[in-house]
């Protein structure tokens, strides 16, 4: 894989109403400490500009227009321009992903992805994650009664409960994927024109070495698991080539660190709401709707995948030239008043539906259903083992950190008693 640049010469289109324009540093500690209120208020303004190097964003924010972002691939696509300004949108670093794809080719390999996801394999997981998060737990109990819920539980579901069990890794191989992840937020927040910093790209390098290789034991037979599906998905005939399976492979590596962030979101949430975590320990059958609402609330962070505008259009009373990108907001869609009334208070009784943390349309998340599973179990688990767990500090503030576009929890200081 190509980890270099292929520069173009690149001209942006203007702003056309500067009074539009707001000052946001998207990346800077001062915007992640307060990201939730800002994003609140995105979700009953209309569509804005951020002007910072690259090409002009337009942020979106109420319910219905981010709706229509995530439907309308002709005005809005996924595959974004290469070059100079567009680096910090390359989230799989050079690696063509399906979320970054539309039309029929996104639609076939959708196709030939979905039965990797069947009920058979689901159950199959479901199974295999509830075993990995008991010995979390034990390891918990262990060290206890003082643990870390978002190093010794949230993060580790991507490490024990997700690429152990969907990808059979071992601990050598599961490390060069952490560090994979790890170096995401330095390769989306370089300047136009610079080169991928070392670290960079050796943890891609070996990423990607990884990546091939798990593909030509898959195609030996030497394990039968989600990616061998993978691997071994046909669709009337039809199935990925060699140069396909990396690209869905190498992406899910980088896209399954979501359901860690999601947990950390979900289990701060409901500690720092000791009524509704009473109401949830006296009853489990509260749990999944508890879940979906810290889905809402809390979700795994304020942008999606970005869009570029196709042509020149408007959304919500803002102008978009063609190229400027549009950046869509599932969370503050999913704080729109208009949908989700009183949106900022957790409510275990709420039932939000339509909520947009899985995006729409076509390019609604496939892996939406083991991601709700996981972070459930390992809540239902958490709240059975340890009713008495509680923040070791009831003043608790959070650190956020992650790539743009992501809100993960630092740390969570806890105790089981």
């Amino acid at each position: 894989m190509a980890i270099g640049m292929t520069m173009v010469s690149t001209a942006f289109p203007e702003v056309p109403d500067a009074s539009k324009i707001v000052d946001l540093d998207f990346a800077s500690a001062a915007f992640r400490k307060n990201a939730h209120k800002l994003v609140a208020e995105w979700a009953q303004n209309p569509p804005f500009y951020v002007v910072k190097a690259g090409p002009p964003q337009v942020i979106v924010g109420r319910y219905a227009e981010v709706n229509e972002v995530f439907l309308d691939a002709q005005r809005f696509a996924s595959q974004l321009p290469k070059g100079s300004g567009y680096e910090q949108y390359d989230k799989f670093i050079g690696t063509q992903f399906m979320t970054q794809m539309d039309g029929e080719q996104h639609a076939r390999l959708r196709r030939l992805l979905l039965p990797a996801f069947s009920s058979r394999r689901m159950q199959q997981l479901e199974s295999d994650i509830a075993q990995a998060i008991e010995k979390m737990l034990d390891d918990i109990e262990r060290t206890g009664p003082a643990f870390d819920g978002m190093e010794q539980y949230g993060a580790k579901l991507v490490v024990a409960a997700l690429v152990a069990t969907m990808m059979g890794l071992d601990e050598e191989r599961r490390q060069i994927l952490l560090d994979y992840q790890e170096i995401l937020p330095i390769a989306t927040a370089i300047k136009p024109g610079e080169p991928y910093p070392p670290e960079v790209q050796v943890a891609t390098k070996r990423a990607s070495d990884l990546a091939h290789q798990v593909i030509a034991e898959r195609r030996a037979g030497l394990r039968s698991d989600f990616l061998a599906d993978l691997v071994n998905a046909r669709d009337r005939g039809d199935k990925l080539c060699d140069e396909e399976l990396f690209g869905m492979i190498f992406g899910l590596f980088g896209a399954i660190a979501a359901t860690s962030r999601s947990a950390g979101g979900a289990l701060y949430t409901i500690y720092t709401h000791q009524e509704a975590l009473d109401q949830m320990i006296a009853d489990a059958t509260l749990i999944p709707d508890a879940i979906e609402e810290c889905l809402r609330i809390a979700s795994n962070g304020y942008f999606t995948f970005a869009r570029v505008a196709t042509q020149d259009t408007e959304i919500g009373g803002t102008a978009i030239k063609k190229g400027m990108i549009v950046r869509p907001s599932p969370l503050a869609a999913n704080y729109d008043p208009t949908v989700f009334p009183d949106p900022l208070r957790f409510d275990i009784h709420r039932k939000p539906r339509r909520i947009m943390s899985f995006a729409v349309g076509p390019h609604h998340c496939v892996g939406n259903i083991l991601g709700r599973t996981t972070i459930t179990i390992a809540i239902r688990r958490l709240l059975t083992r340890f009713p008495k767990a509680h923040l070791a500090d009831p003043n608790f503030e959070p650190t956020y950190i992650g790539a743009v576009g992501e809100l993960r929890l630092q740390c969570l200081p806890m105790r089981i008693q």
